[in-house]
C-alpha cells in the first residue's frame, strides 16, 4: 500500500511518502500531482521518506521526473528521511549523487534555504 500528502509550504511544496512505493501507477499518480504544482513561481521540492519502506524502478523513475520538472523551473528537489534499505537503492544506483539527499527535515529546509539563495 502507498500513500502520499503534498503540503503547499510558503517556499516549496513538501510531499511525505508513506507504504511501498512500486506500482508503476501510484508512481505516475505521484509524479503528474507534483508536476502540476511545480511552476517558475514555485520551483522546490522536499520529499520526506520518513514513513516509506520500500522503493523500487518505478518510484525511483517518478522521483527523477519530479525532480528534473523542479530543476527545469530553476528549482530543485530534496530528499530526507532516507530509510537505510532505501538509501542503499540510491547508493547502488548512484543517484545519491544526483539528488540532495539530508538526514532530517529541518537539515533538508535549510539546504532548500541554501540552494534558493546561492
Amino acid at each position: 500500500m502507498f500513500n502520499f500528502t503534498i503540503e503547499d509550504k510558503s517556499s516549496y511544496f513538501q510531499v511525505n511518502l508513506e507504504g511501498r512505493l512500486m506500482i508503476h501507477e501510484d508512481a505516475q499518480h505521484l509524479q503528474n500531482r507534483i508536476s502540476k504544482l511545480v511552476s517558475k513561481e514555485k520551483n522546490y521540492v522536499i520529499i520526506n521518506f520518513d514513513k516509506l519502506s520500500y522503493l523500487n524502478s518505478s518510484g525511483l523513475g517518478a522521483l527523477i521526473t519530479i525532480l528534473t520538472k523542479s530543476r527545469n523551473f530553476g528549482g530543485d528537489t530534496v530528499i530526507t528521511n532516507v530509510p537505510k534499505i532505501i538509501n542503499e537503492l540510491l547508493l547502488v544506483s548512484k543517484l545519491n549523487t544526483v539528488f540532495k539527499i539530508e538526514t532530517t527535515f529541518s537539515e533538508a529546509v535549510d539546504s532548500l534555504n541554501k540552494l534558493k539563495n546561492n
